[in-house]
Order: C-alpha cells, then sequence, then structure tokens
C-alpha cells in the first residue's frame, strides 16, 4: 500500500503564510473599493489625470492589485516548491 505524502514543516508554513495572504489581498482589495467609492473627485484645471480623479483611482487600484498579484505569484511558488512528493522506489 503506498504512503500518502505529507508536507514537511516549512511546507505547511509556506501554505498556511500563502493562504493568509489571499485572505490579505482579498480584505485589501474590497477596502480600497469601499475607500475609493467614498471619496469625491475634484477637479483639477488643466491636468485631466491626476491621482484625485476617478482615473487616478483606477491606476491606483490597478497597480495595487499588480503590486499584491506579484507578492502572491512568489508565495504561491514558495508554496507550490515545498509541496509534497512521493519518494521513487
Amino acid at each position: 500500500m503506498e504512503e500518502k505524502a505529507t508536507r514537511s514543516l516549512g511546507g505547511k508554513l509556506a501554505l498556511w503564510v500563502f493562504y493568509a495572504f489571499c485572505v490579505y489581498f482579498v480584505w485589501a482589495m474590497l477596502r480600497y473599493a469601499w475607500v475609493i467609492s467614498h471619496i469625491q473627485s475634484i477637479p483639477v484645471a488643466g491636468f485631466e489625470s491626476s491621482l484625485g480623479s476617478t482615473s487616478g483611482k483606477w491606476m491606483g487600484a490597478l497597480l495595487g492589485f499588480l503590486v499584491l498579484g506579484l507578492v502572491g505569484l512568489i508565495l504561491g511558488g514558495i508554496a507550490w516548491y515545498t509541496r509534497p512528493r512521493r519518494q521513487p522506489t
């Protein structure tokens, strides 16, 4: 009968860090969307794409999403690399 492969302690820690980051990522994106939806845009004369404008808010959200996504990708890669593997027989 085959033994079931188990994660090492470091692998379990990497997986839980990845799970915690995923929860933080969802919370941060929801919080950011809630905060920017309550901020009024102030028109700026002569400069259409200021960070206070609607497009500036969405650009900030996109950049935040990309940074957090990159961190999540790195943590997910670490969790995948430390996955349990079957020992060759």
